[in-house]
């Protein structure tokens, strides 16, 4: 596929380092303390739903919840033909790391309220109680400037991005005892919302704005609960090779991209207790968390409850920020 017409191949030499410093320590692939195997971080007896489920982040997602031990993995997305070869790739996964893990396959248009609710309609009707609801299903529009790309378009982006994730969020929370047990919300975002100097951003400003929003949204629902109820996080999956980068020309040699393991193992562990810590905060599958749970992150992350989430930079509350 030839390299997008707005994005000049020139300027990845220009381009910030894909690298992160927030941590010293960075990952780009599972380590020991996100490992699903970890029986520390077993998800025995737990329903997982996974939107965006049958391909790429959402598929490493739901493998790494086989491997944890889910009860049941519910892997949907609007393509039943992609859906049914994934589940039978998790039901072999499942065998081979002997994991008692039921496979599901849902079909849903995440940008469709009647599918929305026919979904959830259904689960109850089968009396399935979802534990974890990974919210990972995107759209990306073309590579436009917001007035080029059309009212339309754009909306279209803000449907699957936003309102399907919290439609999806509010069917959660009202599940029939839902307080009953300990719940995770867990949101695949981007890095791309607080790199908007990057060309690559820059050449797509939908996408920044549409999963900033939802990343928002998302630590507003932590607000209403303790983590000890609903556990929620928005991360950024890491830097991942797919159709989105092939769109602009970019092979897979020319950027370090990381494994599809590491957001994987990373949605098991940001779904459990020792994740409390980083309640509605936004994080990144590469951080290390030993890191992120010690030294001045730690003092940072308790004493400011808007650090690691969105906010007009330069201001704390109504006071300046330095």
């Amino acid at each position: 596929m030839a390299a997008h017409k707005d994005f000049d191949l020139a300027s990845l030499g220009d381009m910030e380092s894909p690298v992160s410093d927030f941590t010293q320590i960075q990952h780009q692939k599972t380590y020991p303390a996100i490992d699903p195997s970890n029986p520390a971080l077993s998800k025995s007896g737990q329903v997982v739903l996974i939107t965006g489920g049958g391909t790429n982040i959402g598929k490493a997602i739901a493998m790494a919840y086989v491997t944890a031990g889910a009860k049941t993995v519910i892997i949907a997305s609007r393509n039943k033909a992609v859906l049914d070869g994934a589940a039978e790739e998790l039901k072999q996964h499942a065998t081979s790391v002997k994991s008692p893990t039921q496979v599901i396959v849902r079909t849903v248009d995440v940008s469709k309220d009647d599918k929305i609710v026919a979904l959830w309609d259904g689960l109850a009707a089968e009396n399935v109680t979802v534990d974890i609801l990974v919210l990972n299903a995107a759209h990306f529009a073309e590579a436009k400037l917001l007035h080029n790309l059309g009212i339309e378009r754009l909306w279209k982006e803000f449907e699957v991005n936003v309102k399907g994730p919290l439609y999806l969020a509010e069917k959660f929370q009202k599940q029939k005892g839902f307080l009953d047990s300990p719940k995770a919300l867990i949101n695949v975002t981007t890095g791309a919302i607080h790199m908007l100097n990057n060309p690559l951003v820059a050449s797509r400003p939908s996408y920044p704005l549409t999963k900033a929003s939802a990343t928002y949204a998302v630590s507003q629902i932590a607000d209403a609960y303790k983590p000890e109820q609903l556990q929620v996080m928005s991360y950024h999956p890491g830097m991942l090779y797919g159709e989105g980068w092939k769109a602009f020309g970019i092979t897979e040699d020319m950027l370090p991209f990381d494994s599809l393991d590491l957001p994987g193992s990373f949605a098991v562990w940001a779904a459990s207790k020792p994740a409390h810590f980083l309640h509605g905060r936004y994080v990144a599958a590469n951080w290390d968390i030993d890191e992120l749970n010690s030294g001045e992150t730690k003092k940072h992350l308790e004493e400011n409850p808007d650090y690691l989430r969105l906010a007009i930079t330069g201001l704390s509350g109504i006071k300046r920020a330095y």
